[in-house]
């Protein structure tokens, strides 16, 4: 595989339905089509974004930018900005007046639900927050712009947050993964329009993920635990878990690239923090985590996965950010993957750009 660096301080968004691809970079959203620049379209207006954003410490520390994207249409793309949700039309150059969520809750993705018997067609997305009081947590559904609405909470102590939305054509359902300890860390599969939410698998740091995709045989996802041993594995339809091969280090983020699947491992702490100060100044990394690479993982549980490509994490302590790779949203069909590394002695929050041997 063939790696380029395509432009710096820059994040992969999402690719639209008609196979555009949509990054961010100092405050504008670029639409990039056959290795060109079709438009940009200028999105932030904080002062905060506007002028930390220009220092790329501040903007790891603060976590400004884009936190993520989805793709409405070709037209339209959704943003998470802060606590805020903006919907931008990439043709008029309008941004919505935005959606302000309760503070400190953001999406950590945007699911797509198409076709699953007794939901609606529709974006959602699950409450993530930092802070793990286990306090309800919602799933939220699109209605219009600027206009979302709750059609599920999970009860006080069940769980702290919600990682991902997946919807299973296969099996009629939504599976939630949600973490992050105890019984908290588990997959939980939802039918008939929300009104059956069980608890399919809980209870241990195997059933802790953040990205996976519904397949014929199963449901193939990473697990998401810097306390133990990570694995990407195929839970299958009589809840047995499979595993298809250890990985380095936790999995945050994923994407689909063809017949492909792509994860990653992430450098990062236990999770734990015993005050504020203990925070800043995490360097150690958790007992789950093999060494100081975040690796990239790429292929499908029939032809098996290999690493293709790794980077160093870089030597400031993890308030500035674990390292990973992040990847744009939605379907990548055609032979290029694009991605940013993030934390990382190398390359450090540039847009990458990974090509298919022939």
């Amino acid at each position: 595989m063939q790696i380029s660096v395509i432009a710096r301080k820059t994040s992969p968004l999402c690719y639209l339905p008609n196979g555009k691809f949509v990054y961010y970079r100092k405050g504008k959203i670029y639409v990039y089509n056959n290795d060109k620049v079709e438009r940009n379209i200028s999105v932030i207006t904080c002062w905060k974004e506007k002028i930390l954003g220009k220092f790329k410490l501040a903007y790891r520390f603060l976590r400004l930018g884009i936190r993520t994207s989805i793709a409405l249409n070709d037209e339209i793309v959704i943003i998470s900005i802060g606590n805020y949700l903006y919907e931008v039309n990439l043709y008029s150059e309008m941004m919505s007046t935005g959606y302000k969520l309760d503070e400190h809750v953001r999406p950590l993705f945007f699911s797509e639900i198409k076709g699953i018997e007794g939901f609606e067609d529709g974006i959602y997305f699950g409450s993530y927050v930092g802070d793990l009081a286990k306090i309800p947590m919602h799933i939220y559904k699109r209605e219009a712009e600027n206009k979302w609405t709750v059609v599920y909470t999970f009860p006080d102590n069940a769980i702290d947050h919600v990682h991902n939305i997946i919807p299973d054509p296969y099996r009629q359902c939504l599976w939630i993964m949600t973490g992050d300890f105890g019984e908290a860390a588990a997959l939980w599969k939802a039918e008939y329009g929300f009104s059956k939410v069980e608890r399919a698998l809980s209870g241990n740091q195997k059933y802790r993920g953040c990205v996976g995709f519904a397949l014929p045989e199963g449901l193939l996802y990473a697990t998401d635990t810097p306390l133990d041993d990570n694995y990407i594995q195929l839970l299958r339809q009589d809840n047995t878990i499979e595993k298809i091969l250890p990985i380095d280090g936790s999995c945050i983020y994923g994407c689909q690239w063809g017949k492909d699947f792509v994860f990653e491992s992430t450098v990062e702490p236990n999770g734990i923090y015993k005050n504020q100060i203990d925070f800043l100044l995490k360097w150690k990394k958790g007992p789950g985590i093999k060494n100081n690479y975040t690796h990239l993982y790429v292929g499908n549980p029939a032809d098996g996965f290999k690493v293709v490509y790794k980077l160093r994490k870089d030597w400031l302590p993890f308030c500035f950010k674990f390292a990973a790779f992040l990847f744009p949203a939605g379907e990548n069909k055609t032979d290029t993957l694009y991605l940013q590394p993030i934390a990382t002695d190398k390359h450090d929050l540039s847009l990458l750009k990974i090509t298919r041997e022939n």
